[in-house]
């Protein structure tokens, strides 16, 4: 899933590489392709990329259909990129495919993790990603659907309930225009399909077996795929996981994560946590006037915290708004007035609208058909605030809503297997205080796989591998990769410290 507020996980990549560069039943979905249409996809022809961010990496088109039914019909443009492997053509592996997750993540801007891999992933495999159908550079893409904040009161208690009322309101408005513009290509978009794409660049690239790092909602991808091509699968990396046997009702139990990973992030940095109290305490009873005649909020801060105190790389921000607004509220002088300046910096404040929001639910609802009544909603909302006081209550307002306005939509549900298996290798990362996917996910994921092996680290980090700046996880996931060989037993990391900026 998406970390809260649409935080880009290229943006994490990029401050990242600044300190670190060098057997369940099948849904009826599956009966949609026809036999063998995958693998008679054709070669991809790849040419030097000309975006000054993908410096180094190769570019390609791959056609597909839109409707997979309908192989000789309208066609989708898949934007594909690779990085060359940098080993002798002995020890090429394959390609190593890679999905950020969202859903609704574009692969071309998160591809500089390529860049970030250990240097024997490098040289045994090119790496592969890609914008999924409807995403980004693939075409067609959905569009004009960015989705407003949710509205909350400025100061003061909240009244939850009657903010889910107004966010179910104002997505239904943003959803039917979404739904009414985007229609052909979002009821092709679904994860399902996106799998049926991925079986197809799998036989593009000339691998017989796929190879795949699937990171947050990128990890529904991996287990659909799993469901639908087991005997594809040569190595599975699922990172930041989703639980596999979810419905869209239980999602909203992942509205508590950012309260973990603020947790974890105060334990690992107790000098902070005294200022955080105190400023959210002050931000509750009045509000601050900036510079440029706007008026900073508790939620400027908690949108800035809780979306970015999962990337480790970002901690550095999640600490300056931080200790901006402690001085803001409490400091003087000199000291006072630059902080105040610093908080009108848009990077430290609440952003306007959430650009992930419209093609976030336009997957979603595609890849889930049930749907909570209003009366059912309250529970699960009222749980969320009461064990998430600090963001639950705006992420399940978020969750629970998603799905608002998209009553004509047709689902293409994602398989989700009934007990066990298929018994595919690969292994589940996760952090123990994840934060946009609870580590119970993982451990339901590591259920349902009986034959992939999870690796923990204690971590609040939102995807572990390259991320966490674990030493100790990148090891076991590159000797995997490139071995195929799964541990024979769970594996466990400790905290590793973000690098220094």
């Amino acid at each position: 899933m998406r970390p809260p507020r649409g935080i880009s996980l290229s943006i994490a990549i990029a401050c990242l590489a600044a300190t670190a560069l060098p057997t369940g039943a099948l849904s009826s979905a599956a009966a949609g392709a026809p036999a063998g249409l995958a693998d008679r996809a054709p070669a991809l022809d790849w040419q030097p990329c000309t975006s000054e961010s993908l410096d180094g990496f190769d570019c390609a088109t791959l056609e597909r259909p839109l409707d997979r039914a309908r192989p000789r019909g309208a066609k989708v443009q898949l934007a594909v990129v690779r990085l060359p492997a940098t080993g002798t053509p002995e020890q090429r592996i394959g390609s190593l495919f890679m999905n950020p997750g969202g859903p609704g993540g574009s692969g071309l801007e998160a591809a500089g993790l390529g860049y970030l891999l250990p240097a024997e992933v490098r040289q045994s495999f090119d790496f592969v990603t890609w914008d999924p159908r409807g995403i980004g550079a693939s075409t067609p893409a959905i569009t004009g659907c960015d989705a407003p904040m949710p509205a909350r009161p400025a100061t003061g208690t909240v009244a939850w309930q009657r903010i889910l009322n107004a966010r179910i309101r104002a997505l239904s408005e943003v959803n039917r225009a979404c739904y009414a513009a985007n229609r052909s290509i979002i009821e092709h978009a679904g994860t399902v399909d996106v799998a049926h794409d991925l079986d197809a660049l799998r036989a593009a690239v000339g691998d017989e077996k796929l190879t795949y790092w699937g990171i947050s909602y990128g990890t529904m991808l991996g287990s659909t795929y799993a469901q639908l091509f087991p005997a594809k699968v040569r190595a599975l990396v699922f990172d930041g996981n989703m639980d596999p046997q979810t419905t869209f009702a239980a999602l909203s139990g992942g509205s508590t994560a950012p309260d973990h990973s603020i947790r974890f992030f105060l334990n690992a940095n107790p000098q902070l946590r005294d200022p955080l109290t105190r400023v959210l305490r002050e931000l509750d009873k009045r509000t601050l006037s900036l510079p440029d005649g706007t008026t900073y909020t508790r939620w400027d801060l908690l949108d800035v915290v809780a979306g970015n105190v999962s990337f480790l790389a970002l901690w550095p921000k999640v600490e300056a708004a931080i200790e901006a607004s402690d001085t803001a509220l409490f400091g003087s002088g000199d000291d006072r007035q630059k902080a105040l300046q610093a908080l009108t910096d848009p990077a430290l404040r609440s952003p306007a609208t959430d650009s992930n929001a419209g093609v976030f639910s336009a997957i979603l609802c595609q890849d889930f058909a049930d749907r909570p009544t209003r009366d059912q909603m309250r529970a699960p909302l009222n749980q969320a605030v009461r064990e998430g006081p600090l963001y639950g209550g705006t992420l399940a307002v978020d969750y629970l809503a998603t799905c608002s306005g998209y009553a004509e939509a047709r689902p293409d549900p994602v398989p989700r297997p009934k007990r066990y298996g298929p018994n595919v290798p690969g292994l589940i990362t996760n952090g123990t205080h994840d934060g946009a996917t609870p580590y119970q996910w993982a451990v339901n994921m590591s259920r349902v796989y009986r034959g992939m092996r999870m690796v923990t680290i204690a971590s609040g980090s939102h995807g572990v591998f390259i991320l966490a700046e674990s030493p100790c996880v990148n090891g076991i996931v590159s000797d995997y990769l490139v071995s195929g060989d799964v541990p024979p037993l769970d594996q466990a990391c400790p905290f590793s410290s973000p690098a220094p900026t």
